[in-house]
């Protein structure tokens, strides 16, 4: 009895091992797939083509002031997620264009780096020989929200005249300036509560020496008030003062 036991035994062991056996061989043959079928993946993978794009990059250093010609930039193929995100595509955009910035070998092209760039600084932006003036806002017209950036207006005053012995002579009215550049009309960020802000400032690209004058006009202490003019009117308005004497002699002395 005691022997039968012991075969039993025997048998159900080996039948235990080679059960063991089996499903060892099976989990090694589903490992040697999975990673047979993750190498054949990743082979595909590298073989297949990256995306690129081509760029303008500089092709040696270049310092500020240099005006780009053909031979100070090389095209290049970029993979696509190493693009940066301001870099300029187009040669076109590049010619004769004048750095504001120091650019190394093999560096891609940005609209900052380039004078008169859109997100360069804004004294980059201005043309040579002009300086920006801030003019506030405090006439009807501007406060209308009409002008906008890139505009053209010229500038009326009234003034308070004074006769030889400093008495009241009545007020004269002018143009003082005419067609004054709004390089940009100065307005609050937008918020939650106010989604349009109101202009607080106007943005005059001119000479310095219609800066001064405009900065006389504003604190001589007399009324502003600009007119907007048309882009197609180049030239100045022939548009002589108007004081008391002459608007009685054109409206009232008939």
């Amino acid at each position: 009895m005691n022997r039968r036991r012991g075969w039993i035994l025997v048998v159900l062991g080996l039948i235990l091992a080679v059960s063991a056996g089996a499903l060892v061989y099976v989990v090694l043959q589903n490992q040697r797939a999975e990673a047979q079928e993750l190498a054949v993946k990743f082979a595909q993978e590298q073989a297949a083509p990256v995306p690129t794009l081509k760029l303008p990059v500089a092709a040696r250093p270049l310092e500020p002031g240099a005006v780009l010609k053909s031979n100070d930039y090389i095209v290049k193929d970029f993979p696509l997620d190493l693009v940066p995100a301001t870099a300029i595509s187009d040669t076109a955009g590049l010619e004769n264009k004048i750095l504001v910035q120091p650019i190394g070998q093999g560096e891609t092209f940005r609209n900052s780096q380039l004078l008169g760039g859109t997100s360069a600084a804004i004294s980059q932006q201005l043309k040579q020989g002009q300086v920006l003036f801030a003019f506030p806002i405090i006439d009807l017209l501007s406060q209308s929200n009409l002008v906008q950036d890139g505009d053209h207006v010229d500038l009326l005053l009234t003034v308070q005249k004074k006769g030889p012995n400093g008495e009241d002579a009545g007020k004269a009215t002018a143009i003082t300036l005419q067609n004054i550049e709004v390089f940009k009309v100065l307005r609050p960020q937008v918020t939650e509560d106010e989604k349009q802000p109101k202009a607080t400032a106007l943005l005059f690209s001119m000479t310095p020496q219609d800066a001064v004058m405009v900065k006389f006009v504003k604190d001589v202490g007399g009324t502003i008030d600009f007119t907007l003019r048309s882009p197609l009117d180049k030239d100045n308005f022939q548009a002589p003062a108007v004081n008391d004497a002459e608007l009685i002699k054109r409206y009232y002395a008939k």
